[in-house]
């Protein structure tokens, strides 16, 4: 059986990492690699980016930078459970 590098299935989420390749359109060589992550992380970086913008009148820069923060916290977060 492949592991699962989902977040979500690091944190006990019975959930496949071919389910985000075909919700994201992502190369399915990502599945059962770690690598996923950086992918999905990317993808949230740029939907909180243009939400920040939209719902918070924040500035592109100030988007970015607290999207980037975000990403950093969850980045950290999902090493922790790799270590797991």
């Amino acid at each position: 059986m492949k592991k699962n590098f989902n977040a979500l299935a690091l944190r006990g989420v019975a959930i496949d990492d071919m389910e985000f390749v075909k919700q994201f359109k992502l190369d399915p060589s990502l599945a059962n690699t770690p690598q996923l992550n950086d992918v999905l992380l990317d993808i949230m970086y740029d939907e909180n980016v243009e939400s920040l913008k939209t719902f918070s009148d924040y500035s592109e820069k100030d988007a970015k930078r607290e999207a980037g923060r975000m990403r950093a916290n969850a980045k950290q977060e999902i090493q922790r459970l790799l270590k797991q």
